[in-house]
């Protein structure tokens, strides 16, 4: 018997495979199944079986335009449907934000910040966003941006990313590593000044100061 949770997630991930669907054939109506298919990240059988739902449903106006080759349109409830889709799934992605911002500020509390800290984030992805805002939020405004991949011109945030090479541990109070899916081992080996320093921070991993928070 599924729990609460297991059933709630079966309900969101099939509402989510109802507005991909729809949002693909709103945008191209010649669309294929296999297309849908790939697009949506489900089988072939399961694409057609859900196609077929939404048309009983009256979503969906499927027109033959030759052997074996279909028009699929949405039909005025097929808009509202997708509409309704979408304000929901827009709640809930906020709904994750909010809580994924506030781990995250639980995360930045042991490294007593103030409005004079100065803080490194290496890192240009989105949790390097998250983090950049988080530290904002208590006031930190001496931020700097380091990557191993710098070109000329490259912005984060509308500020200049600098080459992590060009790091110098003693200019800052916190090295942030804002990768969740790596440590600051390639942090270390690519930046020679950052070999022997505390003060590099990893984050949803256990220790601190170059082992992580």
């Amino acid at each position: 018997m599924r729990s609460e949770y297991e059933h709630q997630n079966a309900i969101e991930n099939s509402n989510y495979r109802e507005l991909l669907l729809l949002s693909e054939v709103d945008r191209n109506p010649e669309v294929s199944q296999r297309d849908l298919s790939h697009r949506i990240g489900i089988a072939l059988g399961l694409t057609n079986l859900l196609i077929r739902n939404l048309a009983q449903k009256g979503y969906i106006r499927a027109t033959q335009a030759g052997w074996k080759r279909w028009l699929y349109n949405l039909t005025p409830e097929g808009f509202a449907r997708k509409v309704h889709l979408t304000t929901g799934y827009i709640h809930r992605v906020m709904d994750h934000y909010h809580q994924v911002r506030q781990t995250l500020r639980e995360q930045l509390d042991p490294l007593v910040l103030n409005e004079e800290s100065r803080v490194a984030i290496y890192g240009t992805g989105e949790f390097a966003e998250l983090v950049y805002l988080g530290l904002r939020e208590v006031g930190i405004e001496e931020i700097e941006i380091f990557s191993t991949e710098v070109s000329d011109g490259n912005k984060f945030l509308g500020m200049p990313v600098l080459d992590i090479a060009s790091l110098q541990p003693v200019e800052y109070d916190w090295i942030l590593v804002a990768q969740l899916n790596g440590t600051d081992t390639p942090l270390i080996e690519t930046s020679k000044n950052l070999a022997a320093t505390d003060k590099i921070v990893t984050f949803f991993s256990e220790g601190r100061g170059g082992e992580g928070i």
